[in-house]
């Protein structure tokens, strides 16, 4: 009988506690940037306070609905000696679990520095919470429910405690300061990638000016996506660094010698003659062609993210077979024709390879 008694009450210990403890998984994004939590003696507000597209801060507001009891909120692990001296003294009812003068208070969650007194209708606002974008935060209140005592209202009897799990995920748009740059950077990869550098000697401005007029405008974009990175003190290990370091290894992606070749518009100058294909790579042989194929297709294959390495490289790759392809090439024509020595199938094999990546 005995035995029986005591599983029954200690079943009921862990029942009473498993219903004490609650846990809320919160998602908040653009379109829903706060939520309510409603509990029988209170309600919690969580929402968006502030972000940069990377990280930010969540709100979360209590509210005591309770007209009887007050809610208490502790910043630190007090026993039960500290508490009993504060401004306003706090003690355990007889009924709270534990043993007496060895309790100690949990407390919340937070870089708070006080402890917090709801009174009935009291609203307050805990320190804010730092959630990165797309990551888990969990918030934990051990809310402690007591009643006041004596006339002066300066003491408060614990009566039991309920501890709330707060699991917040937020959803953080990219911020208008990314999105900006990140246009810049497509903008400029667009506009390079119609662009004729060309070689020809008889053309304005030379091969070297309309060069150095683009790498100035990629340099002056990067030096704009280092100073944002610097006003937010990002450090390596922050998404938004790695974000906006992305956006600089596009830039350096970006490959001025495949764009380099006759425009086409100097041939009446120079008699009719000599216009035919003419690029950077006119000085390679088919074998060093060959070669610089292998290259990036072993760079892309071997990258946690191929699709990007192939976009990266692909002017370049089309570059290199156009070389050896095209029948005006004065190097390369004749001796493709021919065969290429062997590395006529060679640079065709690789080319198709990498186009199937």
């Amino acid at each position: 009988m005995k035995k029986t008694l005591f599983l029954f009450v200690l079943l009921f210990t862990l029942a009473s506690t498993a219903l004490a403890d609650e846990q809320k998984k919160i998602t908040l994004n653009g379109d829903h940037p706060q939520e309510t939590i409603t509990l029988a003696y209170a309600n919690i507000f969580v929402s968006l306070a502030e972000n940069d597209g990377e990280s930010g801060k969540v709100k979360i507001e209590i509210e005591n609905l309770d007209e009887s009891n007050v809610l208490v909120l502790f910043d630190r692990a007090y026993d039960e000696k500290t508490i009993k001296k504060m401004p306003t003294s706090i003690t355990f009812d007889k009924t709270f679990g534990g043993t007496k003068n060895k309790r100690v208070i949990e407390p919340y969650s937070g870089d708070g520095d006080r402890v917090i007194l709801f009174r009935p209708s009291d609203k307050y606002d805990l320190p804010l919470l730092s959630v990165s974008n797309g990551s888990a935060q969990v918030c934990r209140l051990p809310i402690y429910i007591g009643k006041y005592k004596g006339k002066k209202m300066n003491k408060v009897l614990l009566l039991e405690k309920q501890i709330i799990e707060l699991n917040i995920e937020a959803e953080f748009k990219p911020s208008a300061e990314y999105l900006g740059l990140k246009d810049k950077c497509d903008n400029l990869e667009r506009e390079i990638s119609r662009a004729v550098l060309c070689t020809n000697p008889k053309h304005k401005p030379s091969l070297d000016r309309q060069r150095v007029g683009y790498v100035n405008k990629i340099d002056a974009l990067k030096k704009d996506i280092d100073e944002a990175i610097a006003r937010h003190n990002w450090t390596p290990s922050d998404n938004g660094y790695v974000r906006y370091t992305a956006l600089k290894k596009t830039l350096d992606s970006i490959d001025l010698d495949s764009r380099e070749r006759d425009c086409g518009r100097h041939k009446a100058a120079s008699g009719g003659g000599g216009g035919g294909h003419k690029c950077s790579y006119c000085s390679l042989s088919l074998q060093q062609i060959y070669h610089k194929l292998d290259d990036l297709y072993k760079r892309i294959y071997s990258s946690s993210d191929r699709k990007a390495a192939k976009k990266a490289v692909m002017s370049q790759v089309n570059a290199l077979y156009r070389c050896c392809t095209d029948a005006s090439c004065s190097k390369h024509a004749a001796q493709w024709k021919s065969g290429g020595d062997g590395y006529k199938s060679k640079i065709t094999e690789r080319y198709n390879r990498i186009n199937g990546i």
